[in-house]
């Protein structure tokens, strides 16, 4: 049971000590409803959330539901190509708009039929006209502010919140050889986990759990840290040719133009502050998204990206269903282990482990975390 006095930073004197003497986070901070609240509130509404690529609603009239923190959001855009995101939610009494992928040449309720345009106005609603001061231009849907970055869509539920880029620090300059505005996003899938959603995160941060859980898929692997500058943490995996399919088989896509440096000779494993990474290795990438479903459960979406010169190929269909089985073993020996250990934690009087010297990424996440829910001492 956590204690009381949760939030006291005496709690956490063992995580912020170095490296080789910290001591992992305290098991309350995977179990607690406070301390869920408190992450949501500090962490997730604070900040640019990623949720989609812009090519996921491609032309005018496409639309994307999707769960977040902040609520049901729908990703619309309008007949002026404008990407746009609004609540997905009708102004009149609340119901669901969209569902899923879809397209329209307006918005219309499925409750009482209150029509919106593709960019977000109430241009129809029946039997309205007896309501007292009525104006359809004051009710229109609740827009969220959108930002993106090649092709990438941010969402934050602050307004007082800088640019997406000053977010993002040096992810933009290190990243950004990747050229992820000439990529499409061929498949999303989501998984519902019984685990914490810090659980998949810090697992996607090390390698030290690879020969373990992966040793009949993806095998061991060593990693290194990457400096990085902002809202994110990296490491990174060296592997002349795409890590991006099983160590047995030969990666059949060519190399994204222009890679150099270490984006040439392996791959990056990114930390995007809470809730996101962006794994990029030669020939593609692929993302991980993971929502909290509470302090003890979370939804965790993948996408993956090609550049559009690979997608066009004559032989993709076939051979991408390599990179996919390859995906999809990782993420279900990831989601099995990531549930195992929320079991393990639910035991209060657990007290707190001891990292290795493989996990530095994962400390420095963590760390990170404690800065956003902790009061300034």
């Amino acid at each position: 049971m956590a204690p009381a006095d949760q939030f006291d930073p005496r709690h956490y004197v063992g995580v912020r000590r170095p490296l080789a003497e910290a001591e992992t986070l305290p098991a309350w901070c995977y179990t607690s409803a406070a301390f869920h609240t408190r992450e949501i509130e500090r962490a997730f509404l604070k900040r640019w959330l990623f949720v989609a690529c812009a090519d996921e609603v491609p032309n005018a009239g496409d639309t994307l539901a999707l769960e977040t923190v902040g609520g049901p959001i729908a990703l619309v855009r309008g007949r002026d190509g404008v990407v746009r995101a609004f609540a997905n939610a009708c102004r009149h009494r609340g119901a669901r708009l969209v569902e899923g992928r879809g397209t329209c040449r307006a918005i219309v309720c499925p409750y009482h039929a209150w029509t919106y345009d593709l960019e977000g106005r109430l241009i129809g609603a029946p039997r309205m006209e007896r309501t007292a001061g009525f104006d359809r231009a004051d009710h229109g849907l609740v827009p969220i502010r959108l930002a993106t970055w090649q092709g990438f869509v941010f969402v934050t539920f602050d307004a007082r919140i800088g640019r997406l880029e000053d977010q993002l620090g040096d992810l933009t300059t290190k990243l950004g050889i990747y050229d992820f505005d000439g990529m499409v996003c061929t498949r999303r899938t989501s998984h519902e986990v019984p685990c914490n959603w810090k659980v998949l995160i810090e697992n996607a941060m090390e390698a030290y759990h690879t020969g373990t859980v992966h040793g009949a898929s993806l095998r061991q692997q060593e990693a290194e840290d990457e400096p990085t500058e902002g809202g994110w943490d990296a490491i990174w995996i060296a592997r002349d040719q795409s890590i991006a399919v099983l160590p047995d088989e030969a990666a059949p896509f060519d190399h994204v133009p222009g890679l150099a440096g270490r984006a040439a000779r392996g791959t990056f494993f990114t930390a995007i502050h809470p809730n996101t990474q962006f794994a990029c290795t030669q020939d593609c990438m692929w993302w991980l998204n993971v929502w909290p479903r509470g302090a003890e459960a979370c939804r965790l979406e993948v996408g993956t990206c090609f550049p559009r010169a690979t997608v066009a190929r004559p032989d993709f269909a076939a051979n991408v269903a390599r990179y996919y089985h390859r995906w999809d073993t990782g993420v279900a020996d990831d989601n099995a282990i990531g549930a195992t250990q929320q079991v393990g934690l639910r035991f209060a009087a657990r007290p707190p482990g001891r990292y290795s010297w493989t996990e530095s990424a994962v400390h420095r996440v963590n760390l990170w975390l404690l800065d956003q829910v902790l009061d300034p001492a």
